[in-house]
């Protein structure tokens, strides 16, 4: 869609650059003026006029005699002519006369010519209208800036400021567009493919846009997978549901399995929505993450209960930590919790009878990891970059007993506390899972 522009930006900096490169030619003729000459361009031409005529009278009476003046004097203009004397050299010169025009109206050379007699040449312009004393200077003269100066300086700086000021607007629109067609629902515009050759911070600005842009259009098609996903995942069980109830209406002997199974697909329903409520918890900033608490106390309480659950598959879970030393965490010890049990259960789901999972504490000043190992079959390594997605499910026998919502819960969580996470697969087989959270300072 077409944009129309007040462009008031555009005529601000337009009259600005103009304004500012005029006075700048001013500033420096101005100083040129006063550095090189006392008198305006009309008065310089005067007087290189008036040495011209008594250079080339000299040059004639030198060569030829007085009497050769007369002919080369009528050649001229009527408005230069001045009034010729040839006097004696004892003659005294006439004194100057106190104007202020710096033109003089009276120039005299001493001669000699080819027979040795000497002259005193003398011009006279006092009669002349042109060099009749008053100041002939223009409005320009006074400012001091030549005629040609006066149209050309306009001229290349309305040209300069043109370009400076479209150069500058010109990406403002194009940001202008871009922010439009966001608000129009197009995220497949981007700004720096047309202003990469720029080189300058408005580039920059472009790159950061559409960085910008490609984030929005990630979360965005993200949450309609995830809609799409939670469609998904409910419609299962809400059909097992009216399965169950048109099971029981045909007949009574099948009200207690139906029954049992309403309660089942209830159950898991509450379980997953219970999983989205935490999950939107943890992505946004109003979680309360404003407690302190220890953390090796809270690791303890959580192993307790992993320790407990893991006795029937007879999983053993080794721990490495000092339990006498004390690691304060700011953050919502709740959802902390909840991350590293979802871990631990992960960890417990995809373990065989009789293997161990290793639970490793490294504090150092600023940091703390948290490493868990298993011995499970591991993750295809092209998937693993992705098992902290939300319904991501491992191709496993295993894999139906959840919603791919637990590590997607653990990234939001550790993630909202500024700390990180990544899984990797061990050598030995199985995967280990590293969090890293930021320590309070003692």
């Amino acid at each position: 869609m077409k944009q129309c522009y007040p462009r008031r930006l555009f005529t601000k900096m337009l009259g600005a650059f103009l304004f500012v490169f005029l006075v700048i030619s001013q500033v420096i003729w101005l100083c040129f003026s006063l550095l090189t000459h006392h008198d305006t361009p009309f008065e310089r031409d005067q007087r290189s006029l008036q040495q011209v005529q008594l250079s080339s009278i000299a040059a004639v009476i030198a060569e030829s005699g007085p009497s050769a003046v007369p002919s080369i004097v009528s050649q001229w203009d009527p408005e230069i002519q001045p009034k010729v004397e040839i006097l004696s050299p004892t003659t005294s010169l006439p004194e100057a006369d106190d104007d202020k025009c710096c033109i003089p109206m009276v120039v005299s050379q001493r001669i000699e010519d080819k027979a040795g007699k000497h002259y005193l040449l003398m011009l006279d312009y006092r009669e002349l209208d042109r060099f009749d004393g008053h100041d002939h200077r223009s409005w320009h003269d006074a400012i001091h800036i030549p005629t040609p100066m006066m149209f050309f300086a306009p001229c290349l700086g309305l040209f300069f400021s043109l370009f400076l000021a479209w150069n500058v607007t010109r990406p403002i629109r194009q940001l202008r567009e871009g922010f439009a067609k966001i608000s129009q629902g197009d995220l497949t515009v981007r700004l720096f493919p047309s202003m990469r050759r720029r080189y300058d911070e408005l580039s920059l600005v472009a790159k950061d846009f559409d960085s910008m842009v490609e984030r929005i259009d990630v979360l965005v098609k993200a949450r309609e997978a995830l809609l799409h996903d939670i469609s998904h995942e409910l419609r299962t069980p809400l059909a097992r549901v009216q399965l169950a109830v048109g099971l029981a209406r045909q007949s009574e002997t099948n009200i207690p399995q139906s029954l049992d199974r309403i309660d089942l697909e209830t159950e898991r329903l509450d379980r997953m929505i219970g999983e989205l409520l935490t999950l939107s918890r943890a992505e946004h900033d109003g979680i309360d993450i404003d407690q302190y608490f220890d953390f090796i106390a809270l690791l303890e309480a959580i192993l307790l209960d992993v320790r407990y659950e893991a006795q029937q598959p007879k999983v053993d879970v080794v721990a490495h930590y000092d339990s006498l030393k004390s690691v304060t965490v700011r953050g919502n010890a709740e959802l902390i919790r909840r991350a590293i049990e979802n871990v631990l259960r992960n960890a417990l789901r995809y373990s065989a009878r009789g293997q161990v999972i290793v639970v490793k504490l490294e504090v150092d000043r600023d940091t703390l990891q948290l490493t868990i190992c298993d011995s499970g079959p591991g993750v295809a390594e092209e998937k693993i970059s992705s098992i902290f997605d939300p319904f991501v499910r491992l191709q496993s026998s295993l894999s139906g007993k959840g919603y791919g919502l637990g590590l997607a819960i653990v990234r939001k969580v550790i993630t909202a506390h500024h700390g990180e996470v990544s899984a990797t697969n061990r050598p030995e087989g199985g995967l280990k899972i590293t969090i890293r959270l930021p320590r309070w300072p003692e």
